[in-house]
């Protein structure tokens, strides 16, 4: 199980615990009672969070294009749709990952292999949705990582995953694969690249809703990772002088306009990079949304 996974179930059994109890003793609810109240007020705080998070994102939105601008209806798909999407990541598959994530492919597949690395405070079960769209289409030879503890440094985090490129082109008999990254995994897979000779055992990058630049959203909770993606930071302002004119692989950018975590919401483009916005679409809804699954497969048959 991995460390997320641990400290959401863990969380999730103390605020019940916590709140059960003050509903119990202090409104004389009974304990199934109490309980629903406790889930009930966990699940409004996430939702006023996801909230105030859209809040936060407009304030400091970057200028959008005409054809990127959407009306009432599609800001209430949006908001309906990133709520429900933060419900199921953090409530079902991030806490249930082990379970819910099937094993490492014991087939070696003429594909290249695929590997999905998640963003800031995740883990591999964030892919679900991608996992299933991917498999569906023909794309056999998927893999995930567990980058931990969550809060490390990015360059830390790198390494792990320069482990689990190398593990994965051995078992599968192919001497690269190609990065899928959510957030701050392109960071990650950024590093790894540009730091560790990562490009050798590296195809193709694809990253979504990655703030290459950084988002404002960074400053809110300390971190040694949350510093570094903060906008203007001494960590992104050397990843990307190091980088050159263009990414030391071929990479596609996939973002939207209307990101509820990135923000400005331009950082998710990369210079040199196949830049591809769109939107509507919201941080954590990306896994399960068709039309980021579609740039996705469509960015890959590019790649191959």
């Amino acid at each position: 199980m991995s460390m997320v996974s641990t400290k959401l179930i863990l969380s999730f059994v103390i605020e019940i615990i916590v709140i059960g109890s003050l509903a119990h003793y202090g409104w004389r609810l009974s304990v199934l009672e109490s309980i629903g109240c406790a889930a009930a007020v966990i699940v409004i705080v996430r939702v006023v969070a996801t909230l105030l998070s859209f809040g936060l994102s407009e304030l400091f939105r970057s200028p959008r294009p005409k054809p990127m601008r959407i009306g009432w209806v599609g800001w209430l798909r949006l908001l309906t749709a990133e709520v429900w999407a933060v419900l199921r990541v953090f409530f079902v598959l991030h806490p249930l990952e082990r379970w819910i994530n099937k094993p490492d492919p014991d087939v070696t597949s003429d594909g290249m292999p695929v590997l999905l690395v998640h963003g800031f405070f995740s883990n591999g079960g964030y892919w679900w949705g991608i996992k299933r769209h991917l498999r569906r289409n023909g794309v056999d030879s998927v893999y995930t990582v567990n980058l931990e503890p969550p809060f490390a440094d990015i360059d830390a985090l790198a390494r792990q995953l320069a482990r689990r490129v190398a593990a994965i082109c051995a078992a599968s008999g192919q001497p690269q694969v190609i990065l899928v990254a959510h957030s701050m995994g392109g960071l990650v897979c950024r590093a790894y690249l540009q730091r560790l000779n990562g490009d050798r055992q590296t195809a193709r990058l694809i990253t979504l809703a990655t703030p290459h630049a950084g988002t404002v959203h960074a400053h809110l909770i300390p971190g040694a990772n949350l510093r570094q993606m903060r906008p203007g930071s001494q960590w992104l302002a050397a990843l990307n002088q190091e980088q050159g004119p263009r990414p030391t692989v071929p990479t596609t950018c996939i973002y939207s306009c209307h990101d509820d975590i990135v923000a400005p919401q331009d950082s998710g483009a990369l210079r040199g990079a196949v830049n591809k916005p769109t939107p509507g679409i919201g941080h954590l809804e990306m896994t399960f949304s068709p039309i980021i699954q579609g740039l996705l497969l469509a960015a890959l048959a590019e790649g191959a």
